[in-house]
């Protein structure tokens, strides 16, 4: 097959005999498959897809159900909803961490943006991982998970007056 390229425009290219060269390969190919080139073959139904959104785990269901009892019984529980549904990421991914802390327990970001989306906040845990990530000084990483920090607490208590 012999291709020859002609200038259109600057910087612009038509080559020539390639079309021809991917019709003869397309039927070639139909050829291979047993189609013989004489009708379509039949499209393959695509596979279907994994769920998204994997079901919590019943650990997880525990955490939140234990941080949802904790901003229950906290006296300032209308200010840490106030701050928490302020558009802040940091204090967002600080406030379950604080409210873990007063019962025991160290909080991952699945287990934050759960307990968000009890609250009726989307907030996804890539978000609150990297706030945590970037305001190191807030939240140290332990083999357990993140840990609030005083300058943390401090911060949160500061937001709630």
């Amino acid at each position: 097959m012999e291709f020859k390229a002609i200038k259109v425009k600057k910087g612009s290219f038509k080559i020539l005999g390639l079309e021809e060269y991917f019709e003869a390969k397309i039927q070639e190919l139909k050829r291979t498959l047993g189609n013989g080139g004489t009708k379509p073959a039949a499209k393959a139904k695509p596979a279907a897809k994994a769920a998204a959104v994997t079901a919590p785990s019943k650990g997880e269901l525990s955490e939140v159900k234990s941080l949802l009892g904790a901003l229950e019984s906290h006296k300032r529980k209308a200010a840490l909803l106030k701050a928490g549904k302020a558009k802040n990421q940091l204090m967002r991914s600080l406030i379950p961490l604080y409210l873990g802390r007063s019962i025991g327990f160290n909080v991952s970001s699945g287990v934050t943006s759960k307990f968000w989306a009890a609250q009726g906040v989307k907030f996804a845990a890539p978000n609150a991982a990297k706030a945590l990530r970037q305001h190191a000084e807030y939240a140290r990483r332990t083999k357990a998970g993140p840990v609030i920090t005083t300058q943390g607490v401090a911060f949160v208590e500061k937001a709630l007056g």
